[in-house]
């Protein structure tokens, strides 16, 4: 490989820069639509149990 180290830093450097940025923005925007949707929800929670699980399972 004929590139320098600095050439190989600087590439480096461009890619974790743009995956930070890039993560950040999806964050943001997941931050944002969560908000969204918490300021438009009126409605009260709504709690569900179930009374009885059973579990079948064949044993060898």
């Amino acid at each position: 490989m004929n590139t320098s180290r600095s050439t190989r830093f600087a590439g480096l450097l461009m890619a974790v820069t743009l995956a930070v940025a890039v993560n950040g923005a999806v964050l943001l925007m997941f931050n944002s639509a969560a908000e969204e949707i918490l300021e438009s929800a009126n409605q009260a929670p709504t709690v569900v149990t179930l009374d009885l699980v059973t579990v079948v399972a064949h044993r060898s």
